[in-house]
């Protein structure tokens, strides 16, 4: 039998021995054990699991519409307002490496209903606040409370995956959030249009009051023998696959917010529906993810990740030459495409270099990188719009996703040749355990 270098098993020069026990735990498995992971995708904890997301994220983007109104409200102005948004991911980005170290040491649930308690008491607290400067700290507070749920419950229902089905399972769970923030604005506008700021945030706090019943009937899946053998975090997350996939998902999360934040202006100039834009995207981000999760599944993360980023540069190189519906509707859709695919597949890639004593530590440092991508947009991607214009903005974007693309495909592996052969070609999954063996 052939088997695999160190160094090719690691991707890595700088490999220990806790890492090798990490790829073992992940390829290497006992027959019993491997004919056990067959099991029913919708399980009751992993069903709850959803429930939690869609009912907790649906309070977090149900604020989103009349967020700048309430600002205004207690005197904030434009600038003001910027701030006081990226409080909140500010908050989200200093919190995540705190939160996924507690992920793996205190245990899953404890975390995920700490961020739920959060959720409830900050829209309280809002009702309250009188001044710009005191909500700064408010919104940096509800952002642990993402940091920790986010964090929590991706671990969660990592954990609670069969490793064969694990790409299909976080697909499923990237349609949770996409009905959540489809849903979420659009009610949240209602309840704050009819009934004003006061019922919006008791609307708010009611919907993470039932995240946290829902909470209370999941199983802890960790183990008390994780917390024993804890691995250090830069020790968790020194792993190429992991840095590879941060690094893009990074530079997605810059081109996501540049996107996100500036289509609204971009398509004025054009007379076209701005609500046709994000439903046609909300769309193929909602409809791409019945496949590719399971497709991942049978021929390898890789190259699916290809192609999201081949239709994400695809999408965004469109949107910027957009002059009128049709261009616009094709540019949503490709977007659409590229984005949902890429979510959960690399998620997938990211979760299959992770075991249970790490996982926490690795998904912080992971959804970090997204955090991070998001809260530079402004301070990037706003100077080229205001400098060059929004058209040119987005070209650049689309250079950057094929950055990524460029990245990704040549040093996912430990050689430019080996990266290439496993994003570009169709082979047996990276999840098969089967498919990596490890000397003695």
């Amino acid at each position: 039998m052939k088997s695999t270098k160190i160094s090719d098993v690691a991707g890595i020069g700088f490999l220990t021995r806790s890492h090798l026990q990490i790829r073992r735990n992940i390829y290497i498995l006992p027959e019993p054990q491997r004919s056990n992971l067959t099991k029913k995708l919708f399980t009751p904890q992993l069903t709850l699991n959803w429930l939690t997301r869609i009912l907790f994220f649906i309070s977090l983007s149900a604020f989103l519409p009349a967020m700048p109104r309430y600002i205004s409200q207690i005197g904030g102005n434009y600038s003001q307002t910027g701030i006081v948004m990226s409080a909140f991911a500010v908050g989200v980005l200093i919190f995540r490496p705190l939160v996924g170290k507690k992920v793996d040491t205190r245990g899953r649930k404890i975390v995920l209903i700490f961020g739920i308690l959060i959720f409830i008491i900050s829209p309280v607290i809002y009702m309250f606040v009188t001044s710009v400067h005191w909500l700064i700290p408010v919104r940096i507070f509800h952002g642990l409370g993402l940091a920790a749920f986010g964090t929590a419950s991706i671990t969660l229902i990592t954990d609670a995956a069969p490793l064969e089905s694990r790409g299909e399972i976080l697909s499923y769970t990237g349609m949770a959030n996409t009905i959540a923030f489809a849903s979420g604005p659009i009610l949240g506008f209602w309840v704050w249009d009819n009934w004003g700021f006061d019922v919006l945030f008791s609307f708010l706090s009611g919907l993470a009051i039932l995240c946290l019943i829902c909470s209370l009937f999941l199983n802890e899946t960790k183990t008390d023998s994780s917390a024993e053998s804890s691995v250090k975090y830069l020790e968790a997350i020194w792993q190429r696959k992991i840095i590879v996939a941060t690094t893009v998902i990074m530079l997605i999360g810059l081109v996501h917010g540049g996107v996100m934040f500036y289509i609204p202006f971009y398509l004025e100039d054009f007379k076209v529906n701005i609500g046709l834009f994000f439903s046609v995207y909300g769309i193929s981000a909602f409809l791409i993810r019945f496949v590719v999760g399971k497709a991942s599944d049978k021929i390898g993360r890789g190259p699916i990740v290809v192609f999201s980023l081949i239709f994400l540069t695809a999408g965004v190189f469109v949107l910027s030459q957009t002059t009128g519906v049709i261009l616009m509707f094709t540019a949503a859709m490709l977007y659409g495409f590229g984005f949902g695919a890429q979510q959960p597949v690399l998620t997938a890639l990211v979760a299959d270099s992770t075991t249970e004593e790490t996982r926490g530590k690795v998904f912080s440092f992971y959804y970090g990188g997204f955090d991070l991508g998001i809260s530079i947009t402004g301070l990037l991607l706003g100077f080229i719009a205001e400098k060059f214009g929004i058209r040119s903005m987005f070209i650049v974007c689309s250079f950057i996703t094929f950055l990524a693309l460029v990245i990704f495909s040549t040093i996912i592996e430990s050689s430019p040749r080996q990266s290439l052969q496993s994003t570009f070609s169709v082979r047996k999954a990276a999840n098969d355990p089967k498919s990596i063996e490890v000397p003695n």
